[in-house]
């Protein structure tokens, strides 16, 4: 059986990273450790594939989060609250993305003087 009560390791831990309570905190934390790791020795990341790799990673935390009876059920919700947040942020940055990509055709519709 696992060993529930705290150990003097993580008392030490909470006191040194006083938000290791927050659970989206560490959520997000434990998210970019692994991503991180996994991009390590990488010159140049992509940036797109970055988020991705932070979707991707985030949601199977949330899924291992949701089997796990240790968790209270508000906790649950919030966690997965917050990757649907995530998610819906992540789709509109890529909607958004090609409206602010620069495009040839629009520098040659702007008219002289105009401000840009």
């Amino acid at each position: 059986m696992f060993d529930t009560t705290p150990s003097k390791r993580d008392a030490a831990e909470r006191a040194a990273d006083p938000l290791s309570d927050a659970y989206v905190y560490r959520l997000r934390r434990d998210t970019m450790m692994i991503v991180s790791n996994l991009n390590r020795g990488l010159e140049q990341p992509n940036m797109e594939a970055l988020k991705r790799q932070m979707v991707f990673v985030q949601g199977q935390l949330c899924k291992a989060a949701m089997s796990d009876p240790k968790v209270p059920r508000r906790v649950k919700a919030m966690l997965l609250q917050f990757q649907q947040l995530t998610v819906r942020e992540d789709i509109d940055d890529r909607r958004g993305s090609r409206r602010r990509e620069p495009s040839a055709q629009s520098g040659q519709n702007r008219q002289k003087g105009a401000p840009s």
